[in-house]
């Protein structure tokens, strides 16, 4: 059997052909990849990668500072605390000690009260001077009008007008007969006649009335059963005495003793603790000059001063009528009464009548 040849494609593939077209993709990658690698320039992608650098370095130097911020706010809220809580801490301590203050001066007048509850039944002797009204026994207990020698102190500053400073101030406004129509100087000036009536038949009076100077009311060493006109003369003396000016407790006792220096007890009238004299500070000075008045502080040393001015040869005895604004005043003159064999009388609110 003949065999018969089979007819060819005309469009044919060896393998050779096939290889050498691999090849050829081949080497075509080969120069796509070097001719981009050749258009890549190294400096801008280092500049690139430095821009982004710097910008994580100053994202994170702001992010440290606002850390930073954050801690000191922290901590000066932490100071501020810690500051509010020793304040508080000392305005506690301050509390407790005023609290304490109070309470020994609520001790001391309890047992003041206590020795003039003892005193009470004491009786006062007869007088040249009436006083009307009734019932004055029982406004006052224990201040008892005694001595050879006596001598009284009338506080005639502008607070003896009132208890408030408001309306002290508002009563400077007012003529000297207005002044003298006040209740609070209507009660003085009848304390001083209260004690004028209860002087002693044998003993001497000598009255002195005071604010920033001092001047001796009617004649020196009035006896109280031999000379009855020279005592009415100084209840008249009183009722024309009109209160001014500041408390100068000093030259009021320098004033009564040059007037009679053999004075054996003294029976001082006011409202507080003195404002004028000798003895002050130099901060004390200071402030009294710049703003016109003075502090508690200011006052309690001035009177320690005028006390230690004083030569304690006579009993001190005072009446203390009130007054807004001097807390020390009862504890400061309880101590000098105390200390001299006195005595020390806060008056209630309706004596005398």
């Amino acid at each position: 059997m003949k065999l018969r040849r089979r007819s060819s494609d005309g469009f044919n593939m060896s393998f050779i052909d096939v290889m050498a077209c691999g090849l050829g993709a081949v080497i075509l990658i080969f120069i796509l990849l070097d001719f981009y690698a050749a258009r890549i320039d190294p400096s801008d992608e280092l500049a690139r990668l430095e821009a982004e650098l710097s910008a994580a370095s100053a994202a994170e130097q702001e992010i440290d500072d606002v850390i930073s911020s954050i801690i000191n706010d922290i901590q000066l809220t932490q100071t501020e605390q810690q500051l509010s809580e020793r304040a508080q801490q000392e305005q506690l301590q301050q509390q407790q000690i005023l609290l304490q203050a109070v309470s020994e001066q609520i001790a001391a007048i309890a047992e003041l009260q206590e020795e003039l509850s003892a005193l009470a039944q004491i009786e006062t002797p007869d007088s040249t001077i009436e006083l009307a009204g009734t019932g004055e026994e029982n406004y006052i207990t224990g201040m008892v009008v005694e001595g050879r020698q006596i001598g009284i102190l009338l506080d005639r500053s502008a607070s003896m007008m009132d208890e408030n400073l408001l309306a002290i101030l508002r009563s400077l406004a007012l003529t000297p007969a207005q002044r003298q129509q006040r209740p609070k100087w209507q009660r003085t000036a009848r304390t001083a006649k209260w004690l004028l009536a209860r002087v002693p038949e044998a003993a001497n009076v000598t009255v002195v009335s005071f604010s920033e100077t001092a001047e001796v009311l009617g004649a020196n060493n009035v006896n109280a059963a031999r000379d009855s006109a020279a005592m009415q003369a100084l209840v008249r003396d009183i009722d024309n005495v009109t209160p001014d000016g500041g408390t100068n407790l000093l030259v009021g006792v320098q004033t009564l003793l040059a007037a009679n220096p053999n004075i054996t007890d003294v029976y001082l009238i006011t409202d507080g603790l003195p404002t004028l004299g000798e003895g002050q500070s130099l901060r004390c000075r200071t402030m009294a000059t710049r703003s016109r008045t003075i502090s508690s502080e200011c006052r309690q040393q001035l009177t320690v001063a005028t006390i230690s001015r004083i030569t304690p040869r006579f009993r001190m005895n005072v009446i203390l009528l009130p007054l807004e604004g001097d807390p020390y005043a009862p504890s400061m003159y309880w101590e000098w009464t105390n200390a001299t064999q006195g005595r020390l009388l806060v008056p209630s609110e309706g004596w005398p009548q």
